[in-house]
């Protein structure tokens, strides 16, 4: 037996195309890709063709996932809790400040929320009003993260209030 066969085809014969390659587009992914300036080559170019001059892009490093919008941002503790504001490891206003914010997110608390009813039992409109005026006087409360710090003061009076009008 032999090892060797005859062909009818030459192996050096045009093959056919290979077929296109199938884009596979991924919900999950996002693909960063550094821009570059087009180049526009094509024969019947009348103009000469200048070279391009060699800019050094400042490349910068894409993580996934993408870093949050808003930088900066003071996070919220773990454990978000009723406890002070100022022990909080986030919080790093002045005492003055800290007086001036707590007052007025408490008068705001007393006019616009029911301070029989502990935070979790407020209704989420005149809340989120609190949330707003509050930002509104202290642009400074912009700077935590899912308005934590506001958060931790209007639930510490809440609790201090609706704790006063039981026991009455």
């Amino acid at each position: 037996m032999s090892l060797v066969r005859s062909h009818s085809v030459s192996p050096f014969a045009a093959k056919k195309a290979p077929p296109a390659p199938v884009v596979l587009l991924l919900s999950q992914t996002t693909l960063h890709m550094p821009t570059s300036p087009g180049h526009l080559i094509h024969e019947d170019l009348k103009t000469p063709v200048k070279k391009l001059k060699k800019v050094a892009f400042a490349v910068t490093p894409h993580t996934y996932p993408p870093p949050s919008i808003v930088p900066n941002l003071i996070p919220t503790p773990r454990h978000l809790s009723t406890k002070t504001v100022e022990n909080h490891k986030g919080w790093t206003m002045a005492a003055t400040d800290t007086e001036l914010i707590k007052r007025t997110v408490h008068r705001l608390t007393d006019q616009l929320l029911d301070t029989t009813q502990c935070y979790s039992k407020q209704a989420q409109t005149p809340l989120l009003l609190v949330y707003e005026r509050a930002l509104e006087m202290h642009p400074d409360l912009r700077e935590f993260e899912n308005k934590w710090a506001t958060r931790c003061i209007i639930m510490a009076h809440l609790k201090a209030t609706a704790a006063t009008a039981k026991a009455n």
